[in-house]
């Protein structure tokens, strides 16, 4: 993340691994740049002890604290500030930090209030106060504090507050000395300290490593961070030449302009790639880039024909993008979830409405077009209509995911094929269910008769199977024992391979799964699996026009 110059003539520390080195940048500080060539999604490092790793404050109870896994994991029985998943976790918690933390976490100060209720950056800040060798790291990191001081205003108040409160419950003297180390711990802790993001439960916490700080950002990046327990995973999200300059993207590099803008605001600069630069849409950003998807690894039928749509050459188009993409996010990021599923029904109903213009542009794969569809998927999955939530995730899966990320492994697309096939593990048990949709939708939409009888034949066993070896096939390369999706994949893909009567479609994927390049693999794959995910996204715009069209 942004930083000041190294104050050595040495490019790398001892501590920096052999595939990446540190460079002095002229305008960014510093900067982390490959010493190898990387094909795209190659494991460039993984980063497995992380100087801090603490879950939000938010998730404190829904998270283990050393190894930020969802779960029901159970409270320290010292602090209750601290939970873990099991034995081994609070062990290593332990002996790694909470055994220096604990006691001050039991202290009730601040208005009598407990550990368990502090901030996510004063618990962070506490660790390094208390723990030498994570001062000691974060110490050396940029905090732009003389900015944030002159800046002033409420959230430079905010830091001094959080500064004393750190330096109280560690037991520190809180002099003006004392709260202004503090303080400096706390802006480099803010600026370099990543959002550590679980699919289902949005940001659980964050994670801080210092050589992992040093990559700069860009809404334009060639390499993206894939968070699998303690680990964090750089990945090359574009190939990467030997020598070239790393750069990932801070946030979601799909949003508006202007939320881009207002999510960086923190780290002191304004983004000047050509994204930004030219608030150029996702459609052409997609169209520029020349990142080639292995066969076997992605649902569009034509991914061609993702760079031919409108959107990257007509005038019209890119200004509708532009204008109703920022106007729609503010509305419905304005909107606040209910938690009855009739109210659900409601919202989701307006923040269609919201992004009415888009929808009658085609623009689906531009924010918040792509987020809305995807509630909708969950929320028909919520109320038991399974086959609809399924059309959903497969019309979110090809109209709008591969127009947003080009990589076939990034984590929202790969999270959205699994999705998808653990959907049709259900509609698999009830394929009458599915084909009583189909007919009934058909009929209201006047779907044609080629994707009714395409549906009603599609073997959605097989079409599971498949997608879950997708799945597998894009974990990163030596750690997909400890990735969930890889995990719970393996899980489902067991009790498939258990079904009796399958040998002519084992033989099949079989050979697909040995040799995905072939013409016959190809052909297999296109028929199997590109074909129907492209029926159900068909059935998936039918279901929107019988179900939200008319209500917008």
């Amino acid at each position: 993340m942004p930083s000041s110059p190294s104050s050595s003539p040495s490019s790398s520390s001892p501590s920096t691994p052999p595939t990446l080195q540190i460079r002095p940048h002229a305008t960014k500080g510093r900067a982390l740049h490959a010493t190898q060539r990387f094909p795209p999604g190659a494991t460039i490092h993984a980063f497995t002890h992380p100087t801090l790793l603490l879950p939000s404050l938010t998730h404190l109870a829904l998270v283990c604290s050393h190894c930020l896994r969802p779960g029901d994991p159970r409270a320290c029985s010292r602090c209750r500030a601290a939970y873990y998943c099991d034995a081994a976790c609070q062990g290593a918690a332990w002996r790694a930090v909470h055994a220096r933390e604990c006691k001050a976490l039991r202290q009730r100060r601040l208005g009598d209030r407990p550990g368990a209720e502090l901030p996510t950056p004063v618990r962070a800040l506490l660790q390094a106060l208390l723990v030498g060798e994570v001062g000691d790291a974060v110490g050396g990191l940029e905090g732009h504090v003389r900015r944030r001081r002159d800046d002033g205003g409420a959230a430079w108040r905010d830091l001094e507050m959080m500064g004393m409160a750190g330096c109280a419950f560690a037991g520190r003297p809180g002099g003006e000395d004392e709260v202004r180390r503090a303080v400096d711990l706390l802006c480099k802790i803010q600026t370099n300290a990543f959002h550590r993001y679980d699919a289902d439960l949005g940001q659980v916490g964050i994670f801080l490593e210092p050589t992992l700080a040093m990559a700069n950002h860009s809404c334009v990046p060639n390499a993206l961070v894939q968070f699998i327990g303690r680990t964090a995973v750089l990945r090359a999200e574009r190939p990467i030449e030997a020598g070239e300059e790393i750069e990932i993207s801070y946030t979601d590099y799909t949003y508006p302009l202007p939320k881009r803008k207002e999510a960086l605001s923190p780290y002191g600069f304004e983004c000047s790639c050509p994204r930004c630069r030219d608030n150029l849409n996702v459609y052409q950003v997609c169209a520029a880039s020349r990142v080639i998807t292995p066969a076997g690894l992605s649902l569009v039928p034509q991914t061609s024909k993702i760079r031919d749509h409108p959107a990257v050459s007509d005038p019209v188009k890119q200004a509708l993008a532009k204008a109703s993409g920022e106007s729609a996010t503010r509305l419905t990021d304005a909107r606040t979830s209910p938690e009855s599923l009739p109210e659900r029904r409601n919202l989701l109903l307006a923040q269609y409405r919201d992004c009415k213009d888009l929808i009658l542009g085609e623009l689906w794969a531009v924010t918040p077009v792509p987020q809305v569809l995807t509630e909708i998927s969950i929320f028909y999955a919520e109320e038991g209509h399974f086959p609809f939530a399924l059309a959903m995730a497969c019309f979110v899966a090809t109209k709008c995911d591969p127009c947003r990320y080009m990589a076939h492994f990034h984590p929202v697309r790969v999270k959205n094929v699994f999705m998808i096939a653990k959907l049709l593990a259900n509609t698999a048990e009830r394929t009458a269910a599915l084909s009583n949709s189909v007919k009934h939708v058909a009929a209201k939409a006047n779907l044609d008769q080629k994707a009714q009888e395409t549906l009603q034949d599609i073997d959605q066993v097989s079409l599971c199977q498949m997608l879950l070896t997708m799945v597998l096939r894009s974990a990163p390369v030596g750690h997909a024992a400890e990735w969930e999706l890889d995990v719970a994949a393996r899980e489902i893909l067991r009790d498939i391979e258990q079904l009796p009567g399958r040998d002519k479609e084992l033989s099949l994927i079989k050979s697909w799964i040995q040799n995905p390049e072939s013409d016959q693999s190809k052909a297999f794959f296109d028929y199997a699996v590109v074909q129907q995910v492209d029926a159900l996204a068909s059935l998936g715009r039918a279901v929107l026009k019988v179900d939200f069209d008319a209500g917008a």
